[in-house]
């Protein structure tokens, strides 16, 4: 007798998602959860990840095995939280680059400013909107977020960090798109930070070669080391890792390790 399977829609295990349509930027996210761990009296640290749908998923297997684990005494209790977007895909492109782009400048053309700019509502989305939902279901330590993002994702966690370092307490970018407008974010670099901030950059060995002409002037792995040197000038707590054989698409998969890892050390009670 033939099989009759019953194919379903495939879930994570312990993760939930909902949709939310923001305020500030008008757009509909999808938002996808898991809580991990005994909740702390401050409340779950929390993990972002930008591109949720891209990475939530990879990210959650991981901090599932290394956070949470009676073998090793891991207990690093935390939230972790993919935003992405409802159009099915992957990456949205057209809606992470509004997102998380810097503010252009006063001039730049009006068919950009359609494309481009918008960081500072998805900030407010996040601020004012997003961490309220999560913490009316999961009660969340505010003062002990984090940011995982690569490429613009990145780009974004680098304009947080220089006009609102406090909004995240832990950076974990790969990749970032440091060249995005003749490397405007540098218009933002503090002359200082506060204490506690800890910052691990990343990108892939291929990155820094210019296989494409669009990428001569890009120096994504240069421009990311020259970054973190600045950064621990000013007494920040950085770390650059060059991941060799990886290109700019899987640069942000070999950084998951590390930077699972580095979470542990950071929430471990």
């Amino acid at each position: 007798m033939p099989i009759r399977p019953n194919w379903q829609t495939a879930t994570l295990l312990q993760a939930e998602e909902t949709s939310v349509t923001s305020a500030h930027t008008g757009r509909t996210y999808r938002i996808q959860a898991a809580a991990l761990g005994e909740r702390p009296a401050d409340g779950y640290p929390v993990l972002y990840i930008l591109d949720g749908d891209a990475f939530f998923p990879a990210i959650l297997n991981m901090a599932q095995s290394l956070l949470i684990n009676p073998i090793t005494k891991s207990h690093a209790a935390c939230l972790i939280v993919g935003i992405g977007y409802t159009g099915g895909n992957i990456r949205d492109l057209s809606q992470r680059a509004l997102d998380y782009t810097p503010p252009l400048p006063d001039n730049a053309p009006e068919s950009e400013r359609k494309q481009y700019g918008q960081a500072d509502r998805f900030s407010r989305f996040i601020d004012d909107e997003l961490s309220a939902l999560l913490n009316s279901k999961y009660r969340i330590d505010t003062q002990n977020q984090a940011v995982f993002g690569h490429s613009f994702g990145a780009l974004y966690g680098l304009y947080s960090l220089f006009t609102h370092p406090e909004r995240f307490r832990h950076y974990l970018l790969v990749s970032p798109s440091i060249w995005w407008q003749d490397r405007r974010v540098l218009d933002w670099l503090p002359d200082a930070l506060p204490q506690g901030i800890g910052i691990r950059l990343g990108a892939g060995e291929h990155e820094g070669r210019n296989n494409r002409p669009d990428q001569t002037s890009r120096g994504m792995v240069a421009q990311a080391k020259i970054l973190a040197g600045t950064l621990h000038h000013l007494g920040a707590d950085v770390r650059f890792t060059l991941y060799p054989n990886a290109n700019h698409g899987n640069a942000p998969f070999y950084s998951l390790t590390d930077c699972i890892e580095y979470l542990r050390s950071a929430w471990q009670r």
